[in-house]
C-alpha cells in the first residue's frame, strides 16, 4: 500500500517569485496523506535555499536541487522519487484547484482500472487579469478518442496518473520541450484507460518566462509537427476541407479590424463562449503576482460552483496492444 494518496510533483528553474506563490498555496492545501516532491534544475536565484527551508520545516517531503536537462528530466526524477498512489504534476508558474484534484484522486481510488484522469484547464494573461478562457476543444478531442480511439493531445496541467500505471504510460520523453504534447499523444495511443473530469482542475498563467513564449514560432511549429506526425497518420484533405481552410485563412486577418470597427460604432458583437470575465479588481498595495494567483484561485472556485463534477470513463479489462 502506498505511503501517500497523492504525490504533487513540482519542477522549477530560476522562477522563485512564481514558485513562492505556487508552493505557498500547495503547502497550505496539503493534507497529511499527501506529499510534495520538488526537482529544482540547479537554480541560482535563491530557490535551493527556499526549498531547504520548506523541507526542514516539514512543509515539503522530498526535494533535489541539481543541474538537469529540462522540465521533463525534472519530472522524471520526481516520478521515480514519489511514494504516492497517484501522481499530480504541478508547474512552477500555474494555478491548481486542489479540492477538484482530490475529487479525481477519490475517483481513481474507487476505480482502480483507471490509468489517468484529464479535465478542463483555464488560461489567463499575467498582464491582463480581466478575462480567462476555458477551451472546449480538449473535451471534444477526448470524446473523439473515447468513441473512436483517435490519438489527441492537450495541455498537461490537469493530468493525474496512477503511479502503478507508469510501466504502461512511461516516463516523460526528454527530447522535446512541449512535454505534455508528446505525453498526452502517447498515452492516448497505448490502450491506457483515461477518464475525463468535467470540472476545472488548473489554470495556466501566460507569462513571458514560460517555455512556449521562449521558443520561436518556427521552433514551436517544428516540434509540434514532428510529434503530431509521429502519432497521427496524416489524412488527405478533401475539396470541401480545402475550401473551408482557404475561407478561414482569408477571414483570420480581418477579424481584429472588424472587432475594432464594431467597438468604435458601439455595436454588439458575438461573444466567444469560451471567454469569461474574471471580475478582477486591483487591490491597493497588492503584489502583482499575488494578484495573479488570487484571481486564478477565485476564478476556478467560481467556475466549479457552476460545474457538476462528473467523470466520463469506461470500465475495461486489460487488453493487448496487438489484436488477438
Amino acid at each position: 500500500m502506498s505511503e501517500y494518496r497523492v504525490s504533487y510533483l513540482v519542477t522549477t528553474y530560476n522562477k522563485l517569485p512564481y514558485l513562492r506563490q505556487v508552493l505557498g498555496r500547495l503547502v497550505a492545501a496539503r493534507l497529511a496523506d499527501e506529499e510534495i516532491v520538488v526537482a529544482d534544475g540547479g537554480s541560482t536565484d535563491g530557490t535551493p535555499e527556499y526549498l531547504r527551508e520548506l523541507f526542514e520545516a516539514g512543509q515539503i517531503q522530498q526535494f533535489v536541487s541539481e543541474r538537469d536537462k529540462g522540465e521533463s528530466h525534472g519530472f522524471n526524477k520526481c516520478m521515480l522519487m514519489a511514494k504516492g498512489e497517484m501522481l499530480k504534476y504541478v508547474t512552477d508558474d500555474d494555478a491548481f484547484n486542489y479540492p477538484t484534484i482530490r475529487a479525481c484522486v477519490d475517483f481513481m481510488q474507487e476505480h482502480p482500472e483507471i490509468d489517468a484522469v484529464m479535465g478542463y484547464n483555464a488560461t489567463t494573461q499575467e498582464e491582463d487579469l480581466t478575462y480567462a478562457r476555458v477551451k472546449e476543444d480538449p473535451a471534444v478531442d477526448f470524446m473523439r478518442w473515447y468513441e473512436h480511439k483517435e490519438p489527441f493531445w492537450m495541455i498537461g496541467l490537469p493530468l493525474l496518473i496512477r503511479r502503478s500505471s507508469l510501466p504502461l504510460l512511461g516516463l516523460f520523453y526528454t527530447g522535446v520541450v512541449f512535454v505534455d504534447l508528446e505525453y498526452t499523444y502517447r498515452i492516448s495511443t497505448v490502450k491506457a484507460n483515461i477518464a475525463w473530469c468535467t470540472a476545472l482542475l488548473s489554470m495556466h498563467v501566460d507569462n513571458p518566462n514560460g517555455n512556449f513564449n521562449r521558443m520561436s514560432p518556427k521552433a514551436r511549429e517544428t516540434e509540434y509537427t514532428r510529434v503530431r506526425d509521429y502519432f497521427v497518420q496524416s489524412k488527405r484533405r478533401g475539396p470541401v476541407q480545402v475550401l473551408l481552410d482557404a475561407m478561414e485563412a482569408t477571414k483570420r486577418p480581418l477579424r481584429p479590424v472588424k472587432r475594432a470597427f464594431f467597438d468604435r460604432m458601439g455595436w454588439a458583437q458575438f461573444q466567444n463562449p469560451e471567454v469569461f470575465a474574471t471580475g478582477y479588481e486591483p487591490r491597493l498595495g497588492e503584489d502583482h503576482l499575488a494578484a495573479v494567483f488570487r484571481v486564478c484561485d477565485d476564478f476556478m472556485a467560481a467556475q466549479n460552483q457552476l460545474r457538476k463534477t462528473e467523470f466520463i470513463y469506461k470500465a475495461q479489462a486489460v487488453s493487448k496492444v496487438m489484436p488477438q
